[in-house]
């Protein structure tokens, strides 16, 4: 089933019975019995298949020794291998009617069923649908990612423009200081001494502006490093 239909926890066979809203459903179910979970269906336009008949198990393929379990059942793994080998591009030509023709009681250890009656024109017409009519099939879509990109860059830029204009804030802030300061002491002659190095008392102005440039600036760098591994993700 199309992973949109959420069945219930414990799914039964009438609750597939009752229509949601689709064009066409290939509904396929891997499971003991499960040819008698699709008996209950009546909606129209539905190719139903299962892996096994009534009092038929559903035997998996092979285990993982390490973990002690069953990897894959046979029904689903040879419906993964006709999909690998014999559909190898959305352009491909296989039919519903190829992928059922493929089921085999040597391969899958069960006899495995199909439902067609469902279908609009029946057998005939169903077993003609593409195989990428239900798996793979190639939508056209618009891509807005360009648009992405430029909203991105738009954002880096005026984040740049207000880290530039904080550095010029604290330049101004500095310059101003230090002409108070030759002002203060202008015209005096005062005797040759030995330089004293005194730390500059930070303001709660400079402060702020110190702390808001420096995060503007882990920001920015942050932003520019997140750009160019977006980038750079596509052309891998």
């Amino acid at each position: 089933m199309s992973p949109r239909l959420v069945p219930p926890p414990l799914f039964r066979s009438r609750d597939g019975a009752d229509p949601y809203r689709y064009n066409e459903i290939l509904f396929m179910i891997d499971t003991c019995q499960a040819n008698t979970m699709y008996s209950k269906l009546y909606s129209p336009n539905i190719i139903a298949t299962g892996s096994s008949e009534l009092d038929q198990s559903s035997y998996s393929h092979h285990a993982d020794n390490d973990i002690g379990v069953a990897v894959i059942d046979r029904y689903t793994y040879y419906n993964l291998e006709f999909l690998e080998s014999e559909v190898r591009d959305p352009s491909s030509k296989k039919t519903v009617g190829d992928l059922f023709d493929s089921y085999t009681y040597e391969k899958i250890h069960s006899h495995a069923g199909v439902r067609y009656d469902l279908f609009r024109g029946g057998a005939e017409a169903a077993r003609k649908r593409l195989v990428t009519d239900f798996f793979g099939n190639v939508q056209n879509v618009e891509v807005d990612g360009a648009k992405n990109t430029t909203a991105l860059e738009e954002d880096l830029l005026s984040l740049s423009r207000t880290i530039a204009a904080l550095h010029r804030k604290a330049d101004e802030e500095e310059a101003t200081a230090k002409k108070n300061a030759t002002a203060g002491s202008g015209g005096q002659k005062v005797a040759k001494q030995r330089n004293v190095h005194v730390a500059k008392p930070l303001t709660d102005e400079n402060w702020w502006t110190k702390k808001i440039l420096g995060a503007a600036t882990v920001a920015g760098c942050a932003a520019l490093w997140g750009l160019s591994s977006y980038l750079e993700g596509p052309a891998r």
